[in-house]
Formats: structure tokens, C-alpha cells, sequence
């Protein structure tokens, strides 16, 4: 998570372009919590788009992010939604800064997989309440529903991410479990005795190829996106290990300019050609018994 917590993290262009929660995810995670809704604690809250969305469920709800300029970002957006019941600070999963038995619901959004999951659980499991929930929520990589099956648009962003001549080995180990669904954090989960009525969720179905064991959502939790292919390349742009690649290489070519410069001139594409985004998503969610 150190590429997110640098100087030179832009966190503004990492709040307009990165997806965001419907307020269908908002739906269901009400309708599985059974505690109380006086406090929530959204950890590596980011820009604080999803901490906003928890204040208007809960009497209080506290985002926690390691990095200065997600913090001070989240501290803005708040104060422009004018919203009054969230408090941002900087914090990390590892050491929730909060009393135990104190909490209701903690969240982490696209984030789990930079924690160390055994310190993180037992945090989250001593700020909880009896009956309090914790929702780990995370989406894949984002796939381009609307051109030919010939432009393989659906793996356009995977082949960068995942390619080893372009940004695979620049990802923190923890994202190879973003492919994975958290599926190793979900066994983790159901082994521990002090949590109980877990599930493992997905959309869409297509999910289900490499974790059986998932449930199906019925609706999206997140909405496909339309947008122009320039804009796509700056949301990739807004990736920890694109980050990590600019401060390893601050003399060559851009990597992911040369990647889609290629890919325009293969395929006779424009910048301003409307593209639309999909993520898969999933989720774990488990109440503290």
C-alpha cells in the first residue's frame, strides 16, 4: 500500500475515475448486519467515498487510511457533502484505533489484501461488538464490455496488469488475492470460531470459474461505466503498480502510454472512442459471534 501513501500519489484523479458502490451493495449489507447502527469504521478508506455512504446508515462512521493525501482528500469531499458525522484519520489495519466492543460494522473496500489478514482479523474482531459485522468487499480487473470479441477487450487491462513484460512484477504481493476472489481470506474466516454466519458472494456468475463455493448476487454492486478510452488510460493510470513503475523507470517511455498508444494504432481507435467498463466484484462478510 506504499505507492497509495507517497507524496506523489494523486488521490484526486484516484476519486474521479476509480468505480464506485451502488447503493445496492449499501442494500444488502444492511439487510445481512442484525446489530446495532451506531458506529462504523471503513479501514484503508481511500478517498472516502464508501465512508460517506456508511454515515448516512450509522450515527458515526470513521474512515482510517495510511496515506496523508487520501485523508486530506476524504476531509474535503466531506466537508463539500457537507456531512458532519465522519471523522477521517490516518490509521492502519493492523492497529484499529478504536476501544473494544466499541464498534459495529468495520469495512474495508478494495483494500484487505494489503493487510497482514491474521493481525487485521484479530483487530477487527476485538473492536467489534457482539453481533457486529465485518465486510470485506473487492472487484477485478476492469474489462471493456463493448468491443469485438476480435480486440479482446475483456482482457485488455488484465494483459497489462498481469503481462511480465509490463506491470506484473510491480504489484505488491497481497493483489495476486484481488484474482483469487479473497478466497484464501474466506477459509481463513469460516476456521475461526468467533465469527459465524459467513458468506462468500460474487457478481456475475462468471466469477463462479475459478470459486465454486461462491454465491451469485442477484443485481451488481457496482455499475458499468461509460467513458472515453483517454480517460481509461488515466484510471489505469491511478494503479499502485503503475506508481511503482514511474518511481523505478523515471526516464522511459511510459509504459502504459506505449501500451495503449499500440493498441490505437493496431485498431484504428481515437482517443475520445467511447468505451464501456465492467468490474466482477465479491464480497466476504462475517458477524462477530
Amino acid at each position: 500500500m506504499s505507492a497509495f501513501a507517497s507524496k506523489g500519489f494523486n488521490a484526486s484523479a484516484y476519486l474521479a475515475l476509480r468505480p464506485k458502490y451502488n447503493e445496492k451493495l449499501m442494500r444488502w449489507i444492511v439487510s445481512y448486519h442484525s446489530g446495532l447502527q451506531d458506529t462504523a469504521v471503513d479501514v484503508a478508506c481511500g478517498p472516502g467515498t464508501f465512508t460517506l455512504d456508511l454515515a448516512i446508515e450509522f450515527k458515526s462512521s470513521n474512515g482510517l487510511d495510511p496515506s496523508p493525501s487520501m485523508i486530506h482528500s476524504a476531509q474535503e469531499y466531506a466537508r463539500v457533502q457537507n456531512v458532519s458525522n465522519v471523522e477521517f484519520k490516518r490509521g492502519f489495519g493492523e492497529s484499529l484505533p478504536f476501544e473494544s466492543n466499541s464498534v459495529d460494522m468495520v469495512t474495508v473496500m478494495q483494500g484487505a489484501h494489503w493487510f497482514k489478514i491474521e493481525k487485521f482479523l484479530g483487530e477487527a474482531l476485538r473492536v467489534l461488538r457482539p453481533g457486529g459485522s465485518l465486510v470485506m468487499v473487492g472487484y477485478d480487473y476492469p474489462e471493456i464490455a463493448n468491443w469485438p470479441k476480435s480486440m479482446d477487450g475483456r482482457n485488455f487491462a488484465r494483459k497489462l496488469a498481469t503481462d511480465d513484460s509490463l506491470l506484473c512484477r510491480y504489484w505488491d504481493n497481497g493483489f495476486k488475492l484481488i484474482e483469487q476472489a479473497y478466497k484464501p481470506y474466506a477459509k481463513i474466516i469460516a476456521q475461526e470460531q468467533k465469527f459465524k454466519d459467513v458468506r462468500h458472494v460474487c457478481y456475475p456468475k462468471e466469477m463462479l470459474n475459478n470459486n465454486p463455493d461462491m454465491a451469485v448476487l442477484p443485481e451488481p454492486w457496482i455499475d458499468s461505466k461509460s467513458t472515453s478510452l483517454d480517460t481509461f488510460r488515466e484510471y489505469l493510470k491511478t494503479w499502485s503498480a503503475y506508481k511503482k513503475w514511474k518511481d523505478e523507470n523515471p526516464s522511459s517511455t511510459d509504459i502504459i502510454d506505449s501500451y495503449f498508444d499500440n493498441a490505437q494504432a493496431q485498431h484504428s481507435l481515437t482517443g475520445q472512442e467511447t468505451i464501456q467498463i465492467e468490474w466482477s466484484h465479491f464480497a466476504i462478510v462475517a458477524r462477530k459471534s
